[in-house]
Protein backbone atom coordinates (compact mmCIF):
# COMPACT_ATOMS: atom_id res chain seq x y z
CA UNK A 1 0.00 0.00 0.00
CA UNK A 2 1.55 3.40 -1.39
CA UNK A 3 0.43 6.22 1.21
CA UNK A 4 0.35 9.89 0.25
CA UNK A 5 1.95 12.25 1.76
CA UNK A 6 0.21 14.04 4.79
CA UNK A 7 0.61 16.71 7.66
CA UNK A 8 2.04 20.19 7.07
CA UNK A 9 4.93 18.80 4.29
CA UNK A 10 2.28 17.01 2.50
CA UNK A 11 -0.27 20.15 2.30
CA UNK A 12 3.40 22.29 1.15
CA UNK A 13 4.36 20.04 -1.23
CA UNK A 14 0.57 19.32 -2.60
CA UNK A 15 0.38 23.34 -3.11
CA UNK A 16 4.06 23.59 -4.79
CA UNK A 17 3.28 20.82 -7.19
CA UNK A 18 0.06 22.33 -7.66
CA UNK A 19 1.58 25.62 -9.11
CA UNK A 20 4.22 23.31 -11.43
CA UNK A 21 1.04 21.82 -12.90
CA UNK A 22 -0.53 24.86 -13.08
CA UNK A 23 2.44 26.07 -14.74
CA UNK A 24 2.68 22.85 -17.17
CA UNK A 25 -1.06 22.88 -18.25
CA UNK A 26 -0.75 26.55 -19.44
CA UNK A 27 1.70 25.63 -22.00
CA UNK A 28 0.69 21.98 -22.92
CA UNK A 29 -3.59 23.59 -23.36
CA UNK A 30 -4.79 26.47 -24.69
CA UNK A 31 -7.11 26.62 -21.89
CA UNK A 32 -8.48 24.72 -19.24
CA UNK A 33 -12.26 25.74 -18.70
CA UNK A 34 -14.33 24.50 -15.89
CA UNK A 35 -18.30 24.86 -15.35
CA UNK A 36 -19.98 24.44 -12.19
CA UNK A 37 -18.56 24.24 -9.03
CA UNK A 38 -21.07 22.75 -6.12
CA UNK A 39 -18.64 22.27 -3.67
CA UNK A 40 -20.53 24.59 -1.36
CA UNK A 41 -23.82 22.91 -1.94
CA UNK A 42 -22.75 19.56 -1.56
CA UNK A 43 -21.18 20.52 1.95
CA UNK A 44 -24.32 22.81 3.12
CA UNK A 45 -26.61 19.95 2.40
CA UNK A 46 -24.24 17.18 3.72
CA UNK A 47 -24.20 19.55 6.71
CA UNK A 48 -19.77 19.08 6.92
CA UNK A 49 -20.51 15.77 5.59
CA UNK A 50 -17.24 14.63 3.53
CA UNK A 51 -17.58 14.80 -0.81
CA UNK A 52 -16.27 12.25 -3.10
CA UNK A 53 -15.73 13.68 -6.79
CA UNK A 54 -16.25 10.69 -9.31
CA UNK A 55 -14.76 11.51 -13.00
CA UNK A 56 -14.55 9.80 -16.31
CA UNK A 57 -10.79 8.83 -17.43
CA UNK A 58 -9.67 9.06 -20.75
CA UNK A 59 -6.38 10.55 -20.39
CA UNK A 60 -3.04 10.76 -18.58
CA UNK A 61 -3.77 14.18 -17.99
CA UNK A 62 -6.51 13.50 -15.67
CA UNK A 63 -4.72 13.32 -12.29
CA UNK A 64 -2.50 16.49 -13.31
CA UNK A 65 -5.68 18.48 -14.18
CA UNK A 66 -7.03 17.38 -10.42
CA UNK A 67 -4.04 18.92 -8.91
CA UNK A 68 -4.00 22.38 -10.89
CA UNK A 69 -7.46 22.62 -9.53
CA UNK A 70 -6.45 22.49 -5.68
CA UNK A 71 -6.56 26.94 -5.70
CA UNK A 72 -10.22 26.46 -6.42
CA UNK A 73 -11.08 24.60 -3.02
CA UNK A 74 -9.04 26.79 -0.15
CA UNK A 75 -8.65 24.96 3.17
CA UNK A 76 -9.19 21.60 1.64
CA UNK A 77 -6.95 18.81 0.74
CA UNK A 78 -7.51 16.81 -2.25
CA UNK A 79 -6.74 12.83 -2.48
CA UNK A 80 -6.70 10.74 -5.42
CA UNK A 81 -6.88 7.16 -5.79
CA UNK A 82 -4.42 5.46 -7.82
CA UNK A 83 -4.06 1.91 -9.43
CA UNK A 84 -1.36 0.75 -7.19
CA UNK A 85 0.36 -0.78 -10.21
CA UNK A 86 0.59 2.72 -11.67
CA UNK A 87 1.38 4.66 -8.20
CA UNK A 88 4.28 1.86 -7.40
CA UNK A 89 6.06 3.10 -10.82
CA UNK A 90 5.48 6.50 -10.69
CA UNK A 91 5.16 6.80 -6.99
CA UNK A 92 6.15 10.71 -7.05
CA UNK A 93 2.10 11.19 -7.79
CA UNK A 94 2.00 10.80 -4.09
CA UNK A 95 3.09 14.35 -3.92
CA UNK A 96 -0.21 16.18 -4.21
CA UNK A 97 -2.23 13.14 -2.26
CA UNK A 98 -2.13 10.06 -4.89
CA UNK A 99 -2.87 6.67 -2.57
CA UNK A 100 -2.99 3.19 -3.82
CA UNK A 101 -5.93 0.62 -4.50
CA UNK A 102 -5.00 -2.60 -5.95
CA UNK A 103 -7.99 -3.07 -8.75
CA UNK A 104 -6.22 -6.41 -9.70
CA UNK A 105 -5.74 -7.97 -6.22
CA UNK A 106 -7.27 -6.72 -2.58
CA UNK A 107 -8.73 -3.33 -2.66
CA UNK A 108 -9.75 -3.43 0.91
CA UNK A 109 -6.52 -1.71 2.23
CA UNK A 110 -7.17 1.10 -0.24
CA UNK A 111 -10.77 1.60 0.75
CA UNK A 112 -10.13 1.68 3.89
CA UNK A 113 -7.14 4.18 3.85
CA UNK A 114 -10.06 6.12 2.06
CA UNK A 115 -12.88 5.90 4.41
CA UNK A 116 -9.77 6.96 6.99
CA UNK A 117 -9.62 10.09 4.96
CA UNK A 118 -12.92 10.57 4.37
CA UNK A 119 -13.55 11.37 8.16
CA UNK A 120 -12.05 14.47 7.88
CA UNK A 121 -14.64 16.80 6.22
CA UNK A 122 -11.33 18.89 4.80
CA UNK A 123 -10.01 16.05 2.71
CA UNK A 124 -11.39 16.21 -0.83
CA UNK A 125 -11.68 12.61 -2.38
CA UNK A 126 -11.54 12.08 -5.82
CA UNK A 127 -12.04 8.47 -7.47
CA UNK A 128 -11.77 7.50 -11.78
CA UNK A 129 -14.87 5.28 -10.96
CA UNK A 130 -14.26 3.55 -14.53
CA UNK A 131 -11.14 2.08 -12.77
CA UNK A 132 -9.30 2.48 -15.98
CA UNK A 133 -8.07 4.45 -19.08
CA UNK A 134 -10.99 4.45 -21.73
CA UNK A 135 -11.42 6.10 -24.88
CA UNK A 136 -13.62 9.35 -24.23
CA UNK A 137 -15.74 8.77 -27.33
CA UNK A 138 -16.71 5.18 -25.45
CA UNK A 139 -20.12 5.29 -23.24
CA UNK A 140 -19.13 5.34 -19.84
CA UNK A 141 -19.22 2.23 -17.79
CA UNK A 142 -18.48 2.72 -13.77
CA UNK A 143 -16.78 -0.27 -11.58
CA UNK A 144 -18.79 -0.57 -7.90
CA UNK A 145 -16.80 0.48 -5.36
CA UNK A 146 -17.26 4.43 -5.14
CA UNK A 147 -20.64 4.31 -3.82
CA UNK A 148 -20.19 1.41 -1.79
CA UNK A 149 -18.36 3.60 0.08
CA UNK A 150 -19.69 6.67 -0.03
CA UNK A 151 -22.77 4.22 1.72
CA UNK A 152 -20.07 3.58 4.49
CA UNK A 153 -18.86 7.33 5.02
CA UNK A 154 -21.75 8.91 4.63
CA UNK A 155 -20.14 11.29 2.28
CA UNK A 156 -21.80 13.22 -1.07
CA UNK A 157 -21.21 12.12 -4.47
CA UNK A 158 -20.25 14.72 -6.90
CA UNK A 159 -19.74 13.70 -10.43
CA UNK A 160 -17.09 15.39 -12.53
CA UNK A 161 -16.80 14.94 -16.36
CA UNK A 162 -12.93 15.79 -18.00
CA UNK A 163 -13.72 16.36 -21.67
CA UNK A 164 -10.30 17.13 -24.40
CA UNK A 165 -11.20 19.04 -27.48
CA UNK A 166 -8.99 20.26 -30.27
CA UNK A 167 -10.79 23.01 -31.97
CA UNK A 168 -9.76 26.06 -33.82
CA UNK A 169 -6.49 26.69 -31.92
CA UNK A 170 -3.05 25.19 -31.88
CA UNK A 171 -3.63 23.38 -28.73
CA UNK A 172 -5.95 21.14 -26.90
CA UNK A 173 -8.45 22.73 -24.59
CA UNK A 174 -9.77 21.04 -21.38
CA UNK A 175 -13.04 21.16 -20.54
CA UNK A 176 -13.93 20.34 -16.70
CA UNK A 177 -17.55 19.88 -15.83
CA UNK A 178 -18.86 19.71 -12.23
CA UNK A 179 -22.20 18.16 -11.77
CA UNK A 180 -24.42 18.07 -8.82
CA UNK A 181 -24.43 15.87 -6.24
CA UNK A 182 -26.23 12.72 -5.96
CA UNK A 183 -29.09 11.75 -3.97
CA UNK A 184 -27.51 9.29 -0.61
CA UNK A 185 -29.44 6.23 -1.73
CA UNK A 186 -27.85 6.61 -5.95
CA UNK A 187 -26.98 3.45 -7.20
CA UNK A 188 -24.19 2.91 -9.61
CA UNK A 189 -26.53 3.45 -12.80
CA UNK A 190 -26.87 7.08 -11.40
CA UNK A 191 -23.96 7.52 -11.49
CA UNK A 192 -22.78 6.34 -14.92
CA UNK A 193 -25.72 8.25 -16.12
CA UNK A 194 -24.83 11.74 -14.55
CA UNK A 195 -21.28 11.14 -15.88
CA UNK A 196 -22.56 10.57 -19.50
CA UNK A 197 -24.66 13.58 -19.38
CA UNK A 198 -21.92 15.75 -17.87
CA UNK A 199 -19.39 14.68 -20.82
CA UNK A 200 -22.72 15.05 -23.35
CA UNK A 201 -23.96 18.25 -21.75
CA UNK A 202 -19.46 19.38 -22.83
CA UNK A 203 -20.21 18.67 -26.62
CA UNK A 204 -23.30 20.42 -26.71
CA UNK A 205 -21.42 23.92 -25.57
CA UNK A 206 -18.85 22.94 -28.25
CA UNK A 207 -21.16 22.70 -31.38
CA UNK A 208 -21.10 25.88 -31.93
CA UNK A 209 -18.36 26.75 -29.18
CA UNK A 210 -19.90 28.80 -26.29
CA UNK A 211 -17.43 29.34 -23.52
CA UNK A 212 -20.32 31.59 -21.71
CA UNK A 213 -21.24 28.64 -19.01
CA UNK A 214 -17.43 28.12 -18.26
CA UNK A 215 -14.45 30.10 -16.20
CA UNK A 216 -10.70 29.63 -17.34
CA UNK A 217 -8.49 28.02 -14.55
CA UNK A 218 -6.14 30.95 -16.41
CA UNK A 219 -6.12 32.98 -18.88
CA UNK A 220 -5.55 31.31 -22.24
CA UNK A 221 -2.74 32.07 -23.89
CA UNK A 222 -2.16 33.38 -27.65
CA UNK A 223 -2.44 30.50 -30.27
CA UNK A 224 0.21 30.28 -33.62
CA UNK A 225 -2.69 31.76 -35.79
CA UNK A 226 -3.83 34.24 -33.35
CA UNK A 227 0.25 35.84 -32.44
CA UNK A 228 0.16 35.88 -36.30
CA UNK A 229 -2.88 37.95 -36.25
CA UNK A 230 -1.67 40.17 -33.72
CA UNK A 231 1.56 41.04 -35.58
CA UNK A 232 -0.16 41.70 -38.53
CA UNK A 233 -3.26 44.22 -36.97
CA UNK A 234 -2.20 47.57 -37.59
CA UNK A 235 -4.69 48.18 -34.93
CA UNK A 236 -4.53 46.74 -31.47
CA UNK A 237 -7.29 48.07 -30.07
CA UNK A 238 -9.35 45.91 -32.30
CA UNK A 239 -7.39 42.86 -32.17
CA UNK A 240 -9.48 39.76 -30.73
CA UNK A 241 -7.48 36.95 -28.90
CA UNK A 242 -10.04 34.74 -29.52
CA UNK A 243 -11.00 32.67 -32.45
CA UNK A 244 -14.54 34.39 -33.39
Amino acid sequence: MIYPLEGSLGRCVARGFSLGVRWTLRRRFYGVFVRGLPLADAEAAGAGRPVIFCANHTNWWDGFAIAGLIPLFPGKRLFVAQQEKLLARYRFLRWFGAFGLDIDGSPLPGLRYARKLLRDPQNLLWIFPQGVLVPQWTPIRVKPGALWLARRTGARVVPVAFRYEWMVESRPSLFIAFGTPLPADAGDAALQEALQRLYDGIGETLAPVDLTPYHPLFTPRLSMNKLWDWLRCRDRATFNPRNE
